[in-house]
């Protein structure tokens, strides 16, 4: 397909001649800052470390190069997200700063990072940003279309942080909505039924939620705190 050049999932020394001669011929700015980002995201998914800093490298581009201002939040999204499984949390954290910032001056491009800084706070344990990931939520959350998934992640981020600081009634509460959702088989959208659906209920993240319900309240404070 003529697509797959700018959707790699290999970065040879041919595949960047490649991409880069036809990046070369893209008509504008913002075209070639898409394709660097889609590129970069088709390299982080892969997940080798390798092919994850070769999608930082190609970010970067982005903003020394080509920095529209309607790509910028979802590029310093994607770097904290590569930052982020190459174990940089401090410099993920950052970077998702640098998204919110965008955000706030561009209240029109938005994207879920507020979702991502709040799962990377809570699954990487860093109490002393739970009240700033709490305030992003208040602050950024899409209002409108919600997708199952995003009510499990937003709902099981509160429980998590309820449960931690000891507030068991409201965190049982909202681990129950957040199970809920990850439970639904239908999107509750006519054409893309199967679409935002929870797909990762072995994960460490739906464990630790499903653990913080009553009945597992110890079995979350072992988790939380081994």
């Amino acid at each position: 397909m003529a697509n797959d050049w700018f959707r790699k999932t290999t970065w040879s020394e041919a595949d960047q001649v490649d991409f880069f001669a036809r990046l070369k011929r893209s008509r504008t700015v913002g075209n070639k800052a898409q394709y660097l980002r889609i590129q970069a995201s088709h390299l982080e998914e892969v997940g080798s470390p390798e092919l994850v800093r070769a999608a930082l490298t190609l970010l970067e581009k982005i903003f020394t190069e080509f920095p529209v201002q309607f790509e910028l939040a979802s590029t310093y999204s994607q770097k904290a997200s590569c930052l982020a499984k190459l174990g940089e949390i401090d410099q993920a954290l950052a970077c998702y700063r640098f998204v919110f910032d965008t955000e706030r001056k561009f209240p029109n491009i938005r994207t879920r990072s507020y979702i991502k800084f709040g799962r990377l706070v809570v699954e990487n344990k860093l109490t002393q940003f739970f009240d700033e990931a709490l305030a992003v939520f208040d602050e950024l959350h899409l209002n409108g279309i919600e997708f199952p998934a995003d009510v499990y992640e937003t709902f099981g981020i509160r429980a998590i942080i309820a449960a931690q600081r000891g507030e068991t009634e409201k965190a049982n509460e909202l681990a129950n909505v957040a199970l809920e959702a990850a439970a639904k088989v239908h999107s509750g959208f006519r054409y893309h039924p199967t679409a935002g659906l929870v797909r990762d209920r072995e994960s460490s993240f739906y464990k630790t939620i499903e653990a913080i319900t009553t009945n597992h309240i110890k079995r979350f404070a072992k988790r939380f705190f081994p």
